[in-house]
Protein backbone atom coordinates (compact mmCIF):
# COMPACT_ATOMS: atom_id res chain seq x y z
CA UNK A 1 0.00 0.00 0.00
CA UNK A 2 1.25 3.51 -0.88
CA UNK A 3 2.03 5.38 2.03
CA UNK A 4 0.29 8.90 0.40
CA UNK A 5 -3.02 7.82 1.35
CA UNK A 6 -3.19 9.11 4.82
CA UNK A 7 -7.00 10.56 5.12
CA UNK A 8 -10.51 9.00 4.46
CA UNK A 9 -12.42 10.72 1.58
CA UNK A 10 -16.21 10.90 1.42
CA UNK A 11 -18.02 11.41 -1.53
CA UNK A 12 -21.61 10.07 -3.04
CA UNK A 13 -23.19 9.90 -6.32
CA UNK A 14 -26.35 11.72 -7.08
CA UNK A 15 -29.56 9.81 -8.18
CA UNK A 16 -30.15 12.37 -11.23
CA UNK A 17 -28.36 15.51 -12.09
CA UNK A 18 -30.40 17.47 -10.87
CA UNK A 19 -30.57 16.32 -7.55
CA UNK A 20 -29.66 19.80 -5.60
CA UNK A 21 -26.57 19.26 -3.37
CA UNK A 22 -27.07 17.49 0.14
CA UNK A 23 -26.18 17.68 3.77
CA UNK A 24 -24.43 16.06 5.80
CA UNK A 25 -23.26 14.87 9.99
CA UNK A 26 -20.44 12.91 10.18
CA UNK A 27 -19.62 10.78 13.60
CA UNK A 28 -16.60 8.85 13.59
CA UNK A 29 -16.00 6.68 16.59
CA UNK A 30 -12.19 5.24 16.47
CA UNK A 31 -12.35 2.36 18.96
CA UNK A 32 -8.47 1.98 19.96
CA UNK A 33 -9.57 0.31 23.36
CA UNK A 34 -7.59 -3.10 22.33
CA UNK A 35 -5.20 -1.20 20.68
CA UNK A 36 -2.01 -3.24 22.85
CA UNK A 37 -3.24 -6.81 22.10
CA UNK A 38 -1.00 -6.52 18.55
CA UNK A 39 2.48 -6.09 19.33
CA UNK A 40 2.52 -5.48 15.19
CA UNK A 41 0.12 -3.19 14.55
CA UNK A 42 -2.37 -1.62 17.11
CA UNK A 43 -6.19 -2.99 17.01
CA UNK A 44 -8.40 -0.53 15.82
CA UNK A 45 -12.13 -0.22 14.72
CA UNK A 46 -13.73 2.84 12.90
CA UNK A 47 -17.20 3.21 13.58
CA UNK A 48 -19.22 6.14 10.97
CA UNK A 49 -22.43 7.39 10.83
CA UNK A 50 -23.52 9.62 8.43
CA UNK A 51 -26.85 11.83 8.94
CA UNK A 52 -27.93 12.69 5.33
CA UNK A 53 -30.27 15.86 5.19
CA UNK A 54 -32.11 14.62 2.08
CA UNK A 55 -31.71 11.24 0.92
CA UNK A 56 -33.86 11.28 -2.07
CA UNK A 57 -31.27 12.97 -3.32
CA UNK A 58 -28.57 10.20 -2.96
CA UNK A 59 -27.81 6.90 -5.09
CA UNK A 60 -24.75 6.06 -3.41
CA UNK A 61 -22.47 6.98 -0.51
CA UNK A 62 -18.52 6.49 -0.93
CA UNK A 63 -15.81 6.66 0.89
CA UNK A 64 -12.40 5.51 0.87
CA UNK A 65 -10.69 4.16 3.58
CA UNK A 66 -6.63 4.57 4.34
CA UNK A 67 -5.92 0.91 4.58
CA UNK A 68 -7.37 -2.35 3.11
CA UNK A 69 -10.55 -3.50 4.29
CA UNK A 70 -11.46 -6.98 6.50
CA UNK A 71 -14.95 -6.58 6.88
CA UNK A 72 -17.61 -3.99 7.31
CA UNK A 73 -20.92 -4.45 8.97
CA UNK A 74 -24.33 -2.16 9.87
CA UNK A 75 -24.88 -1.01 13.15
CA UNK A 76 -28.56 -0.07 12.38
CA UNK A 77 -30.03 -3.24 13.33
CA UNK A 78 -27.99 -3.25 16.82
CA UNK A 79 -29.43 -0.02 17.65
CA UNK A 80 -32.65 -1.15 16.99
CA UNK A 81 -32.26 -3.87 19.96
CA UNK A 82 -30.71 -1.58 22.50
CA UNK A 83 -32.32 2.10 21.84
CA UNK A 84 -30.86 3.45 24.91
CA UNK A 85 -27.38 3.54 23.11
CA UNK A 86 -28.92 5.74 20.48
CA UNK A 87 -28.84 8.51 23.46
CA UNK A 88 -25.42 7.11 24.32
CA UNK A 89 -24.54 7.50 20.78
CA UNK A 90 -26.26 11.42 20.48
CA UNK A 91 -25.45 12.01 24.03
CA UNK A 92 -28.56 13.97 24.36
CA UNK A 93 -32.41 12.86 25.13
CA UNK A 94 -34.43 11.13 22.23
CA UNK A 95 -37.74 9.83 21.44
CA UNK A 96 -37.95 6.44 19.66
CA UNK A 97 -41.34 6.06 17.95
CA UNK A 98 -41.95 2.75 17.53
CA UNK A 99 -40.94 0.58 13.96
CA UNK A 100 -42.60 2.33 11.30
CA UNK A 101 -40.72 -0.02 8.83
CA UNK A 102 -38.97 -3.23 9.00
CA UNK A 103 -35.94 -1.46 8.06
CA UNK A 104 -36.29 1.86 9.72
CA UNK A 105 -37.84 3.84 12.78
CA UNK A 106 -38.43 7.40 13.52
CA UNK A 107 -36.11 9.13 16.25
CA UNK A 108 -36.80 12.34 17.58
CA UNK A 109 -33.41 14.73 19.12
CA UNK A 110 -35.17 16.59 22.01
CA UNK A 111 -31.45 18.35 23.17
CA UNK A 112 -31.43 18.68 27.03
CA UNK A 113 -35.27 18.54 28.04
CA UNK A 114 -34.87 20.53 31.17
CA UNK A 115 -34.08 23.19 29.15
CA UNK A 116 -35.49 23.15 25.39
CA UNK A 117 -38.70 23.92 24.64
CA UNK A 118 -39.44 21.58 21.88
CA UNK A 119 -39.50 23.76 19.28
CA UNK A 120 -36.28 22.74 18.29
CA UNK A 121 -36.58 18.70 17.97
CA UNK A 122 -35.34 17.44 15.16
CA UNK A 123 -36.82 14.17 13.36
CA UNK A 124 -34.68 11.47 11.54
CA UNK A 125 -35.23 7.66 10.23
CA UNK A 126 -32.59 5.56 11.48
CA UNK A 127 -32.11 2.90 8.54
CA UNK A 128 -30.91 -0.71 9.08
CA UNK A 129 -28.98 -1.92 6.05
CA UNK A 130 -29.02 -5.44 4.61
CA UNK A 131 -25.62 -7.23 3.43
CA UNK A 132 -26.18 -6.97 -0.07
CA UNK A 133 -26.58 -2.82 0.67
CA UNK A 134 -22.82 -2.70 1.42
CA UNK A 135 -19.96 -3.28 -0.45
CA UNK A 136 -16.38 -2.68 -0.46
CA UNK A 137 -13.38 -3.56 -2.14
CA UNK A 138 -8.96 -3.17 -1.78
CA UNK A 139 -7.07 -1.88 -4.40
CA UNK A 140 -3.57 -1.23 -4.56
CA UNK A 141 -3.54 2.27 -2.15
CA UNK A 142 -7.19 2.13 -0.49
CA UNK A 143 -9.82 0.78 0.59
CA UNK A 144 -13.13 1.51 -1.04
CA UNK A 145 -16.77 1.10 0.49
CA UNK A 146 -20.09 1.65 -1.63
CA UNK A 147 -23.77 1.90 0.23
CA UNK A 148 -26.64 2.06 -2.03
CA UNK A 149 -29.65 3.96 -0.95
CA UNK A 150 -31.02 4.83 -4.36
CA UNK A 151 -34.25 2.62 -3.57
CA UNK A 152 -34.99 4.48 -0.20
CA UNK A 153 -37.99 6.85 -0.43
CA UNK A 154 -38.09 6.26 -4.01
CA UNK A 155 -41.45 5.21 -6.12
CA UNK A 156 -44.00 3.92 -4.18
CA UNK A 157 -42.06 4.53 -0.56
CA UNK A 158 -42.23 8.04 -1.68
CA UNK A 159 -46.20 7.80 -1.25
CA UNK A 160 -46.24 6.21 1.91
CA UNK A 161 -47.26 9.56 4.83
CA UNK A 162 -46.12 7.95 7.54
CA UNK A 163 -42.25 7.53 5.70
CA UNK A 164 -42.41 10.58 2.97
CA UNK A 165 -42.54 12.92 5.79
CA UNK A 166 -38.67 12.98 7.10
CA UNK A 167 -36.29 12.60 4.77
CA UNK A 168 -33.40 13.27 6.72
CA UNK A 169 -31.91 8.99 7.60
CA UNK A 170 -29.00 8.26 9.73
CA UNK A 171 -26.22 4.95 8.27
CA UNK A 172 -24.32 3.54 10.87
CA UNK A 173 -21.63 1.00 9.67
CA UNK A 174 -18.52 -0.13 11.78
CA UNK A 175 -15.19 -0.93 9.58
CA UNK A 176 -12.39 -4.09 10.87
CA UNK A 177 -9.44 -2.96 8.63
CA UNK A 178 -7.58 -6.08 7.51
CA UNK A 179 -5.36 -7.63 10.95
CA UNK A 180 -1.84 -7.21 10.90
CA UNK A 181 -1.26 -4.83 7.91
CA UNK A 182 -0.39 -1.25 8.31
CA UNK A 183 -2.72 1.73 8.60
CA UNK A 184 -0.70 4.50 7.62
CA UNK A 185 -3.30 7.20 10.27
CA UNK A 186 -1.46 5.13 13.17
CA UNK A 187 2.07 5.02 13.89
CA UNK A 188 3.94 4.13 16.92
CA UNK A 189 7.34 5.07 18.31
CA UNK A 190 9.95 3.70 20.43
CA UNK A 191 8.45 -0.30 19.52
CA UNK A 192 12.05 -1.42 19.44
CA UNK A 193 13.86 -2.73 22.87
CA UNK A 194 17.30 -0.59 22.52
CA UNK A 195 18.08 0.09 25.52
CA UNK A 196 20.29 2.71 25.43
CA UNK A 197 18.09 5.00 23.45
CA UNK A 198 15.08 3.83 25.64
CA UNK A 199 14.48 2.28 28.53
CA UNK A 200 10.79 3.06 29.19
CA UNK A 201 7.99 -0.29 29.07
CA UNK A 202 5.65 2.13 27.28
CA UNK A 203 5.60 3.31 23.54
CA UNK A 204 3.84 6.36 22.39
CA UNK A 205 0.84 5.58 19.80
CA UNK A 206 0.03 8.71 17.20
CA UNK A 207 -3.28 8.89 15.52
CA UNK A 208 -3.18 11.22 12.62
CA UNK A 209 -7.56 11.15 11.49
CA UNK A 210 -8.16 13.24 8.73
CA UNK A 211 -11.15 13.29 6.23
CA UNK A 212 -11.51 14.87 3.08
CA UNK A 213 -7.95 16.05 3.60
CA UNK A 214 -7.08 16.13 -0.37
CA UNK A 215 -3.49 16.61 -0.31
CA UNK A 216 -3.56 13.34 1.75
CA UNK A 217 -4.77 11.34 -1.52
CA UNK A 218 -3.48 9.43 -3.84
CA UNK A 219 -4.16 10.79 -7.65
CA UNK A 220 -6.11 7.65 -8.55
CA UNK A 221 -8.77 8.68 -6.04
CA UNK A 222 -8.42 12.16 -7.41
CA UNK A 223 -8.99 11.50 -10.52
CA UNK A 224 -12.57 9.36 -9.70
CA UNK A 225 -13.42 11.90 -7.46
CA UNK A 226 -14.09 14.40 -10.00
CA UNK A 227 -16.69 12.56 -11.24
CA UNK A 228 -18.45 12.14 -8.05
CA UNK A 229 -20.06 15.13 -6.04
CA UNK A 230 -18.90 16.05 -2.58
CA UNK A 231 -20.99 16.35 0.87
CA UNK A 232 -21.77 19.76 2.46
CA UNK A 233 -20.49 18.83 5.46
CA UNK A 234 -22.28 20.71 8.50
CA UNK A 235 -20.89 18.95 11.63
CA UNK A 236 -17.98 16.66 12.77
CA UNK A 237 -17.87 14.45 16.13
CA UNK A 238 -14.99 12.51 16.41
CA UNK A 239 -14.65 10.59 19.22
CA UNK A 240 -11.68 8.06 20.07
CA UNK A 241 -12.31 5.21 22.74
CA UNK A 242 -9.75 3.89 24.76
CA UNK A 243 -8.44 2.25 27.92
CA UNK A 244 -8.47 4.81 31.13
CA UNK A 245 -5.51 3.55 31.72
CA UNK A 246 -3.71 5.14 28.16
CA UNK A 247 -1.90 8.01 28.71
CA UNK A 248 -3.61 11.02 26.68
CA UNK A 249 -1.63 13.62 24.91
CA UNK A 250 -3.56 15.93 22.36
CA UNK A 251 -2.72 19.09 20.52
CA UNK A 252 -5.74 20.52 21.51
CA UNK A 253 -7.49 21.64 24.09
CA UNK A 254 -11.06 21.74 22.37
CA UNK A 255 -12.57 18.78 23.20
CA UNK A 256 -14.62 17.05 26.11
CA UNK A 257 -14.00 13.65 27.46
CA UNK A 258 -16.55 11.43 29.38
CA UNK A 259 -16.34 7.80 30.83
CA UNK A 260 -18.47 5.19 28.90
CA UNK A 261 -21.27 3.30 30.64
CA UNK A 262 -20.23 -0.31 30.33
CA UNK A 263 -23.47 -1.25 31.37
CA UNK A 264 -24.79 0.74 28.32
CA UNK A 265 -22.25 -0.25 25.68
CA UNK A 266 -21.44 -3.93 26.41
CA UNK A 267 -24.02 -4.86 23.56
CA UNK A 268 -22.67 -2.75 21.60
CA UNK A 269 -19.00 -3.58 20.85
CA UNK A 270 -16.56 -5.97 23.27
CA UNK A 271 -14.73 -4.66 25.31
CA UNK A 272 -11.94 -5.62 27.82
CA UNK A 273 -11.30 -5.07 31.49
CA UNK A 274 -10.31 -1.76 32.06
CA UNK A 275 -13.09 1.56 31.90
CA UNK A 276 -13.03 3.17 28.67
CA UNK A 277 -12.59 6.80 27.92
CA UNK A 278 -14.17 8.85 25.46
CA UNK A 279 -12.38 12.04 23.50
CA UNK A 280 -14.66 14.11 21.49
CA UNK A 281 -13.90 16.60 18.97
CA UNK A 282 -16.31 18.35 17.30
CA UNK A 283 -16.41 21.16 14.43
CA UNK A 284 -19.94 22.59 13.55
CA UNK A 285 -20.54 25.15 10.52
CA UNK A 286 -23.86 27.44 10.83
CA UNK A 287 -23.60 29.12 7.86
CA UNK A 288 -20.64 27.79 5.46
CA UNK A 289 -19.58 23.98 4.96
CA UNK A 290 -16.22 21.66 6.69
CA UNK A 291 -13.78 21.11 3.71
CA UNK A 292 -11.49 18.79 5.83
CA UNK A 293 -11.08 17.81 9.37
CA UNK A 294 -7.82 16.69 10.74
CA UNK A 295 -6.56 15.68 14.30
CA UNK A 296 -3.66 14.29 15.90
CA UNK A 297 -3.06 12.92 19.18
CA UNK A 298 -0.89 10.44 20.74
CA UNK A 299 -1.66 7.57 23.81
CA UNK A 300 1.37 5.84 25.98
CA UNK A 301 0.52 2.60 27.03
CA UNK A 302 2.80 -0.57 28.10
CA UNK A 303 3.92 -2.51 24.80
CA UNK A 304 5.94 -6.02 24.99
CA UNK A 305 6.43 -5.43 28.49
CA UNK A 306 7.43 -9.07 29.44
CA UNK A 307 9.46 -9.17 26.35
CA UNK A 308 11.60 -5.88 27.26
CA UNK A 309 11.57 -7.13 31.36
CA UNK A 310 13.51 -9.89 29.89
CA UNK A 311 15.63 -8.08 27.69
CA UNK A 312 16.80 -6.10 30.62
CA UNK A 313 17.61 -8.24 33.75
CA UNK A 314 19.97 -10.14 30.42
CA UNK A 315 21.40 -6.57 30.02
CA UNK A 316 21.77 -6.22 34.03
CA UNK A 317 23.47 -9.92 34.57
CA UNK A 318 25.54 -9.81 31.61
CA UNK A 319 26.82 -5.86 32.91
CA UNK A 320 27.18 -7.76 36.21
CA UNK A 321 29.35 -10.82 34.76
CA UNK A 322 30.76 -8.57 32.85
CA UNK A 323 32.01 -6.62 36.19
CA UNK A 324 33.01 -9.51 37.89
CA UNK A 325 35.17 -10.24 35.24
CA UNK A 326 37.06 -6.90 35.18
CA UNK A 327 37.12 -6.83 39.06
CA UNK A 328 38.83 -10.81 38.57
CA UNK A 329 41.36 -9.02 35.82
CA UNK A 330 42.17 -6.04 37.77
CA UNK A 331 42.49 -7.78 40.95
CA UNK A 332 45.22 -10.20 39.88
CA UNK A 333 46.99 -7.01 37.66
CA UNK A 334 47.35 -5.47 41.21
CA UNK A 335 48.87 -8.77 43.28
CA UNK A 336 50.56 -9.18 40.36
CA UNK A 337 52.22 -5.84 40.70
Amino acid sequence: MNKGMRSFLLEYKKRDSSSEDTEIDIHVNLWGVNAQRSENAPVMVFDFGFMVKNVKSVSRIIMYCPFHIGSVEDLGGRLFQKTDLIEAIFNEDCEVSSRIHPNRIKITKKGDSFKSSGANNTEFMLYKLNESLISFSDQNEYGRIEINVENILSENEGNLLNINRVSTYYFRIRIFPKTNEPIYILKRENESINLLQDSSLRTTEIVDFRINDFRSITEDIKEEVFRLNTFDIKSIHYLIMRSSTDEFISSSDKYKSRLLEREVWKDYIKLNDSDVIAYHFKEVKVSDYISSFTNLSRFKYPLNTKRRICYYILAIVLISLLSNVLYGLLSRAMCGG
